[in-house]
């Protein structure tokens, strides 16, 4: 009761003295989860819900002061996040001619120029989210600058400040950027954490009803599936494609990501690939379906956490926006 009267003293505060929105995601599905050698788990599954609050206020002389405040909420459960109330953003920010200054926790926005624009059958999340992009990242303590657009170009550079705790040691740095040409559009995201840092390049493309994207990423020193630095890892590189073809409200998705072996130890890569079909009632509502697989090597162990065992997922949901 208490973090709901603040978020109502914040919102009637905000409406008083700019403007100011409440938004979300909610997404669950029913689905049938295999991981090989266990029993298949047919349960209610939330995937990635959110709630967030975000507004700004005009001071004059093209400058204005932002805010985002933003938390999962687990549909299935009713739970709120294990990353705290506002644990996937929290930030204010200040923008003008010099583009914008931004300071709180965030998500990379190196992934959001490129993994992201390549899973859109479902927001790249819950079961079929991509389960091989090296998520490079540490977005809390962040501190980061967003560059005036210039031809279509947007840059954004930025750094998670460490402030002397013994993991990370160092400053996180990030770079994202995305350029829009006609119907091309291409992203560069780069982050270093310590030893371990990647580089993705993405591409879309969209003719007539069809939509095609792709991504190539080279990372070192991280594990992928425990979303931590792990010096011993070595490098790799991970590639994904993508396709949707849309037919008023229909949309099909088809979608494939390859990992290499791990610093060339054998056995060691994944492919992942989903197929999809979501009905759109309208921009904000739709239902899918959806099946993901991801086919570990004897020494990979993606979704799963055991070397060499498969991940199969058949999931049928709801997806709203408010």
């Amino acid at each position: 009761m208490a973090g709901l009267a603040v978020l109502i003293a914040t919102a009637v505060q905000a409406q008083q003295t700019g403007s100011m929105q409440i938004y979300g995601r909610l997404n669950a599905s029913v689905e049938r989860i295999k991981i090989d050698g266990r029993p298949a788990v047919i349960g209610l599954r939330d995937n990635d819900s959110l709630f967030g609050l975000r507004g700004e206020e005009d001071l004059g002389g093209n400058l204005r002061a932002g805010f985002v405040l933003e938390g999962g909420v687990a549909v299935d459960t009713g739970n709120i996040s294990s990353d705290g109330f506002f644990g996937r953003k929290s930030e204010v920010n200040l923008s003008g001619r010099f583009g914008m200054l931004r300071l709180g926790t965030m998500i990379s926005e190196a992934y959001y120029a490129t993994a992201d624009r390549v899973n859109p059958h479902n927001y790249d999340s819950g079961a079929s989210a991509d389960a091989l992009y090296a998520y490079v990242s540490n977005g809390k303590n962040h501190v980061s600058w967003r560059l005036p657009s210039w031809q279509q170009l947007t840059v954004e550079i930025g750094t998670s400040l460490h402030e002397k705790a013994a993991t990370p040691a160092k400053n996180a740095w990030d770079l994202a950027a995305n350029y829009d040409l006609g119907d091309w559009s291409f992203g560069l995201g780069h982050t270093q954490w310590e030893p371990a840092r990647q580089t993705t390049l993405r591409a879309n493309y969209t003719i007539g009803a069809w939509m095609f994207g792709a991504y190539h990423q080279h990372s070192r020193n991280w594990d992928t599936v425990l979303y931590a630095v792990d010096p011993t890892r070595g490098s790799h590189r991970t590639t994904r494609v993508a396709a949707m073809y849309t037919a008023g409200a229909n949309e099909f998705h088809a979608n494939v990501g390859h990992a290499s072996a791990a610093n060339h130890r054998a056995e060691s890569q994944a492919l992942q690939w989903t197929l999809a079909y979501n009905y759109n009632f309208s921009q904000r509502t739709k239902v899918y379906a959806l099946y993901t697989r991801i086919h570990n090597g004897e020494q990979a162990s993606y979704r799963t956490g055991e070397p060499g065992v498969s991940f199969h997922s058949f999931a049928v949901g709801i997806r709203q926006f408010f």
